[in-house]
């Protein structure tokens, strides 16, 4: 059970637009918006950003969702784990890549740059932080600086969407749900909290 009730949709017409726009991202309206909408200035500010930064971006997208992923796996983030395997399944199709996202080091569905980027990812997105030097030089193999800054940007995004979520307790939908049972490992992933 959360610990804060999302709001019903119809209470904040101000934010139509953001929840249409956010619904052509997702297929559906998550939970977390929804919550976040008894601030609706910050609600629409956020979600302005999320879009600008994967309505602009150089990197293909399903490199950004398995950023966040893994991002959202460093930081223990479960309902953050299933939208990005649900987006990551939506966008490539592989379920193999969806699955072995944890062992993305010697899998063979991943390059060394997705590799570089993943390894990043999950030391960014733990607290305290454990990116070192070796990470950058290995991103610098395969990317630019500014697609460096890209990754970064996806990650901390994935910061605040992680805290928040966790903190909530948000309950997970139907559809990233069903997606994580179907192809995520139950070793390494649970509902938990998120459950109804």
């Amino acid at each position: 059970m959360p610990f804060l009730k999302p709001l019903k949709r119809a209470s904040k017409p101000g934010l139509e637009d953001t929840f249409r726009e956010t619904e052509g991202f997702l297929g559906f309206l998550p939970n977390d918006v929804l919550t976040m909408a008894h601030l609706p200035e910050a609600t629409k500010a956020f979600m302005d950003f999320c879009f600008a930064l994967y309505g602009n971006a150089t990197l293909p997208p399903v490199l950004l969702h398995m950023v966040g992923m893994m991002a959202s796996a460093g930081a223990g983030c479960n309902y953050c784990t299933a939208h990005t395997a649900n987006k990551l399944f939506e966008e490539s199709g592989d379920a193999a890549k969806v699955a072995n996202m944890w062992s993305y080091a010697s899998a063979p569905e991943f390059s060394d740059a997705e590799r570089a980027a993943l390894d990043f990812a999950l030391s960014a997105g733990q607290s305290p932080s454990a990116v070192a030097p070796e990470h950058y030089v290995a991103l610098s193999r395969h990317f630019s600086e500014k697609e460096i800054v890209e990754i970064l940007f996806v990650i901390c995004q994935f910061g605040f969407w992680n805290r928040w979520n966790d903190s909530v307790g948000t309950v997970l939908e139907d559809t990233p749900r069903q997606c994580s049972a179907q192809n995520l490992d139950p070793s390494r992933w649970k509902l938990g909290k998120h459950a109804a």
